[in-house]
């Protein structure tokens, strides 16, 4: 034997008389995992399913209810040498099959026990259900006599011809998605419009029990054609964050000896949805919103049958680090069967080897090639399993609060709380840290305490974050002063001296009224000169005439004045793209915008939980700032903050800063034109340092992000703030 493997147990004796046997109905089937031998264990009346190695399955082979677990042992140490069985290990194997109901050790009392461990097993499962209400199961039908009738009409689609024919399909309905984008993106905010919901989740629940169905057919085909498992006996509804959806168990699948026939069970689903996403993409491009069908909207339910078969199957099934499809198709191709508790249970190892100092641990890593694997899984699915379910609480409270906190609550409980005293149990009673228990919780209380410190005592930077414009120094915008035809027009984005001409425009009926009252006014001079000697009362009618020729003639030029345009500073030109010579342009039509962008300046709008903090900072003028421009995140400007202006004011300096145009600042709905915020918001100015290198990178319009230094904090208190924040705001409380 192994020097690393303990040959005896001070717990054999309990066991060593027994003789068991598994139970008759017990079928088994091998497979290959990494080139090693492996038996899988099933029990149809439960279609559950475990996993032996060479070793284990040779000593549970041999238990036939005649011999004792100690006749077994030694027979296995006198075939299997040092790779058969250590005492704790038949422990082990023999506790694991007695809890998982396949041994029989004495025919009348072991009704009574089947009956017990099945009861207490079906508790379990009723307790998980209410456990776990995000994620919760109730099995509802049968459906393995259903599948067995219509298997024979899907076979095809498993084979070379359904792959190209599905190939083909998807295929087309991707060309057909990219060529209408546009239409494709601008409906989505519609997905979740009150009046789409109901057919929204008719799209869910079709198109999930065909995702579905695709499982359970995938499975009868390839175990009936092996031979080996293929039943599927469970159709229900999983409640997936409250939403009713259909799921099949398909775990008969595990029998099945190639593991890229499980890899097709574990792609059936998407496969099938895939492909109905390809369909209802034809039937949307097809169609318009106002085409139905005895009343279903069907350009709309297309559209959600492709959000739900192609966006949210991608996204979600797909993804390994979630047990959904992608995680046992990454199992399967791995070789790696039940890769998330394995990938836990190696972490677990790696602390109890070097950092509590156990003595000989079990590795779960069983071959070479392995524990990178379950390192890297057991890392990665851990950080996505946090952010996965901070999302969906949040997502829950914002729709129901009380109801999202009780699930923040029952969390806290289960994914710490729980795991919490289950560690410090380990740490206080498990026997194999006896002889090294101090170590263990030295080292687990140390870094425990390191990190307090470091996030609760110890200072760190912290920033404050808002959104603000860059805008021009001085700001003209440039208005057709009556109606003509351009003429000329300065270049677009060029340089205009002060005084440099912008534009001229020319209106002919403005030149002949000119005309027409130059004339007019020549004749009543020559009039008021004769009757100032004849006629008193007739030189002052001609005198009132006169008067308001002078007023019509004086408003004429200037309309011809107007039309010609010089710049009134040195400054760039931004004329409107459409103004060509030639084109009509009516009074008051805006022709372009006059800028001096050689000092701009930048307008900074904070929110009310920053706001007050950098009022504060800026009364002990201790405020800083650092700015970036959007799309050019690798340059770092500074500024002198010139005036912090308190809250009051609403009205956005540029829509590019509002929610609806890709900006942080919610806007009132009422506000047709989008720039008047929620709720009031201060109000940061600055003046950019500029170095010569960076000349040129503030344009007026651009959006930036700035960062603001408001001094030093532990960072627990930063992050205490943060959450009291966000729960302020999201819920109001």
């Amino acid at each position: 034997m192994s020097t690393r493997r303990p040959l005896f147990s001070e717990s054999w004796y309990r066991v060593a008389e027994m003789a068991p046997r598994l139970r008759p109905q017990i079928d088994t089937y091998r497979q290959h995992y990494r080139g090693r031998l492996w038996h899988v264990l099933r029990d149809p009346s439960n279609n559950k399913f475990f996993r032996l190695d060479e070793a284990s399955y040779r000593f549970v082979a041999m238990l036939n209810g005649r011999r004792t677990i100690r006749e077994v042992w030694e027979a296995c140490c006198d075939q299997l040498q040092d790779q058969a069985l250590t005492q704790g290990e038949a422990i082990q194997v023999i506790g694991q099959l007695y809890t998982s109901n396949l041994l029989d050790a004495d025919v009348s009392a072991d009704t009574a026990g089947i009956f017990d461990r099945y009861k207490q097993r079906r508790q379990r499962e009723v307790s998980g259900y209410m456990m776990n209400l995000l994620f919760a199961r109730i099995p509802i039908y049968d459906p393995d006599a259903f599948l067995d009738k219509w298997v024979h009409l899907t076979r095809w689609a498993f084979g070379p011809v359904g792959l190209i024919l599905w190939c083909l399909l998807v295929g087309a309905g991707l060309f057909v998605a990219i060529g209408r984008s546009d239409a494709l993106l601008s409906q989505a905010s519609s997905v979740i419009a009150p009046r789409n919901l109901f057919w929204l989740y008719i799209a869910i629940v079709v198109i999930k029990l065909w995702h579905e169905m695709g499982h359970g057919f995938a499975c009868k085909h390839f175990g009936q054609q092996r031979h080996a498992g293929g039943e599927v006996h469970t159709l229900g509804v999983m409640l997936l964050v409250l939403v009713p959806v259909p799921y099949v168990d398909a775990s008969s699948s595990w029998a099945l000896r190639n593991k890229w026939h499980r890899f097709w069970v574990g792609a059936a689903g998407m496969y099938f949805e895939l492909a109905a996403a390809a369909l209802a993409t034809f039937v949307w491009a097809a169609t318009n919103a106002q085409t139905s069908f005895y009343g279903v909207p069907v350009h709309a339910l297309a559209y959600n049958v492709m959000f739900i078969a192609g966006v949210s199957t991608i996204l979600f099934n797909a993804n390994p680090l979630i047990r959904f499809d992608g995680y046992y198709m990454l199992s399967d191709a791995l070789e790696v069967p039940n890769l998330m508790q394995r990938s836990k249970d190696y972490l677990y190892y790696l602390v109890r080897k070097y950092l509590y100092g156990v003595r000989r641990p079990m590795n779960p890593a069983h071959v070479h090639g392995e524990a990178p694997w379950l390192f890297s899984y057991a890392i990665l699915s851990s950080i996505y399993r946090v952010f996965l379910l901070t999302s969906i609480l949040l997502f829950v409270a914002d729709q129901f609060f009380f109801l999202g906190m009780i699930f923040a609550i029952s969390g806290l409980i289960g994914w710490v709380g729980t795991p919490l005293w289950k560690w410090v149990k380990y740490l206080a009673t498990n026997p194999e840290l006896a002889r090294t228990r101090s170590r263990a919780v030295m080292a687990s209380a140390t870094p425990i305490v390191l990190l307090l410190v470091l996030l609760g005592v110890v200072p760190a930077p912290e920033h404050g974050r808002a959104e603000g414009v860059v805008e021009a120094d001085r700001r003209a915008v440039v208005f057709a002063g009556a109606d003509g035809v351009l003429d000329t027009i300065a270049e677009q984005s060029s340089t205009v001296p002060r005084g440099g001409l912008l534009m001229r425009a020319h209106n002919a009926q403005l030149e002949s009224q000119q005309r027409e009252l130059v004339a007019r006014l020549e004749q009543i001079r020559v009039q008021l000169a004769q009757a100032r000697t004849e006629s008193t009362a007739e030189a002052q009618a001609l005198l009132e005439q006169q008067t308001a020729l002078r007023q019509r003639l004086d408003r004429v030029n200037q309309q011809i004045v107007s039309l010609e345009v010089t710049a009134p500073f040195e400054g760039r030109w931004d004329a409107q793209p459409e103004l060509v010579p030639g084109l009509y342009l009516r009074q008051g039509e805006a022709i372009g915008t006059f800028l001096d962008d050689r000092d701009p300046r930048v307008r900074i709008i904070a929110d009310q939980s920053l706001g007050p903090r950098l009022w504060a900072r800026y009364a002990e003028g201790l405020l800083s700032v650092e700015f970036r421009v959007s799309g050019l995140p690798e340059t770092t400007l500074n500024g002198a903050i010139t005036r912090v202006a308190p809250a009051g004011q609403s009205q956005l300096p540029s829509p590019a800063l509002s929610m609806g145009a890709g900006g942080l600042m919610p806007t009132d709905p009422e506000d047709p034109n989008g720039q008047r915020a929620a709720e009031p918001f201060f109000e940061v100015r600055i003046t950019p340092e500029i170095e010569t290198e960076h000349h040129g990178y503030l344009r007026p319009g651009q959006r930036v992000v700035a960062r603001f230094a408001l001094g030093y904090r532990p960072l627990l208190w930063q992050w205490w703030d943060a959450l009291s924040r966000l729960l302020q705001e999201r819920f109001q409380v």
